[in-house]
């Protein structure tokens, strides 16, 4: 059990810098995170701001996994029962999806973005619901 909550601590560090270095303007990869339509145009355009908010709550979420993993000492064990129950149902929903463009029951699946999800995202939120 603490070797999967330091992986998933590592996962989610890793996604956090990477909404870090896009809150600094960079762009590389978001042509292919952000759910478009057929013809092109993104569902959203995702703020300096907004980027930083979803930074900061990965970077939680990972403190949230080393605690499991008793790397980070608390004194709060039923926060952190209950958050990684949540963390557990929200990545759960994100793979089960909307059922119109993310997840395993999307109906738009030729976009760029929609290719990704299949392969990439939709396996990631299933394994962390999972773990």
């Amino acid at each position: 059990m603490g070797w999967l909550a330091i992986v998933n601590a590592a996962i989610f560090l890793a996604l956090g810098a990477l909404h870090f270095y896009w809150a600094l303007g960079f762009t590389w990869a978001l042509d292919v995170v952000v759910p478009a339509k057929p013809t092109g145009e993104k569902m959203l355009s995702p703020s300096a701001a907004a980027s930083t908010v979803v930074g900061i709550g990965l970077c939680m979420m990972a403190a949230v996994h080393l605690a499991n993993a008793r790397l980070w000492l608390t004194e709060f064990p039923q926060v952190i029962k209950y958050s990684t129950l949540a963390m557990a149902i929200v990545f759960l929903l994100r793979t089960i999806g909307d059922f119109k463009w993310v997840g395993l029951f999307k109906k738009i699946t030729t976009t760029p973005f929609a290719k990704n999800d299949t392969r990439y995202y939709v396996p990631l939120c299933l394994f962390l619901s999972a773990s």
